[in-house]
């Protein structure tokens, strides 16, 4: 029998003060048995950085045809594109043909720079895409905000982002690499 994904809810509030954007979500995400905890953690990260009362997590890694989260239009046109992790030149120009602006959030650091050293001078030539890299003291830095039920607020200032919860508070930067 095949293992099903995890189930997590995440009440997040919201306040950046780079685009005066205030707001709380409440989300159900679904962690893939192939996806770690750090990935998914990431994931709520770019969905946090990216607020958009229409932004939706999506089926992400256990789907080739959606990004890891999305904004679309009424019409269901797809306005921005979210991938995390270090996506292939296939799947870049598949994101810009189908939405109006992609984003990319990377995460391991190491990884991160050499792809980027890779494919910076195609992205760079893309005004639709822009690349951020989620900074961490560690891989398993956002592990201690994880639980089955989440009540995290987030202050993002500048390209810090100040996550806690009732037990713990950490400070990430998000900076943006193109």
């Amino acid at each position: 029998m095949a293992i099903g994904a995890t189930i997590y809810k995440a009440n997040l509030n919201l306040s950046n003060l780079n685009t005066h954007h205030y707001a709380d979500f409440n989300l159900t995400v679904a962690r893939h048995p192939s996806e770690s905890e750090t990935r998914m953690m990431c994931r709520l990260v770019a969905f946090l950085h990216a607020a958009h009362d229409d932004l939706e997590l999506t089926k992400g890694i256990s789907s080739n045809d959606e990004p890891d989260l999305w904004q679309r239009h009424l019409t269901g046109e797809v306005v921005h594109w979210i991938e995390l992790g270090l996506p292939d030149e296939k799947r870049i120009r598949q994101a810009c043909g189908r939405a109006e602006k992609v984003s990319i959030y990377t995460y391991h650091d190491n990884k991160a720079d050499i792809w980027l050293a890779k494919h910076k001078a195609s992205l760079a030539a893309n005004s639709k895409v822009k690349v951020f890299h989620i900074q961490t003291a560690s891989d398993s830095a956002l592990e201690p905000l994880l639980q089955k039920t989440m009540d995290i607020s987030c202050i993002i200032e500048d390209e810090q982002m100040h996550l806690s919860d009732a037990h713990s508070h950490l400070t990430i930067e998000v900076k943006a690499r193109i």
